[in-house]
């Protein structure tokens, strides 16, 4: 497994548009506010609710949270939304290899590593080559000797 490639960003934060209504074309108006911002989007994760709503985790570089806030607190009032979160202590860990998708059980390894060391995950964004878990900032460099140690990095 000596393919895999353990990452850590501190440089980071999150910030989760709360009850945001779940239709189409809110992912285009949140996005296409921020990129005429030209602000860049490093990690989405959406969790879904039966009211019709959905909790969106939107991760951005630091140097881009304020004006990300701005214009964020503008989409809440415009989209309805209940609340608008912002947490600056946090990491992004990205495990990458080119044949991740095709390498069955890595993400049980992973979690199982992640759990073990007791790193708790807050959201997470997966590609074929890459699994990125958002975790606090304080456990980052655990979290990074733990997967490289176990994915023999």
């Amino acid at each position: 497994m000596s393919e895999f490639h353990v990452i850590s960003r501190t440089d980071v934060a999150k910030v989760i548009l709360n009850s945001a209504p779940d239709r189409p074309g809110i992912g285009a108006q949140i996005f296409g506010a921020l990129w005429s911002y030209d602000i860049n989007v490093e990690l989405v994760s959406s969790a879904p609710t039966p009211q019709g709503k959905a909790d969106i985790t939107l991760v951005v570089g630091r140097d881009h949270l304020n004006p990300a806030i701005l214009k964020l607190k503008k989409m809440k009032e415009e989209l309805d939304a209940k609340d608008l979160t912002v947490d600056q202590d946090i990491a992004i860990i990205t495990v990458s290899h080119p044949n991740l998708s095709r390498t069955p059980g890595i993400a049980a390894k992973i979690f199982s590593l992640l759990s073990q060391a007791a790193v708790n995950v807050e959201a997470i964004s997966s590609s074929t080559t890459s699994i990125a878990c958002v975790i606090r900032e304080k456990e980052g460099q655990k979290a990074v000797e733990t997967l490289q140690k176990g994915l023999g990095d």
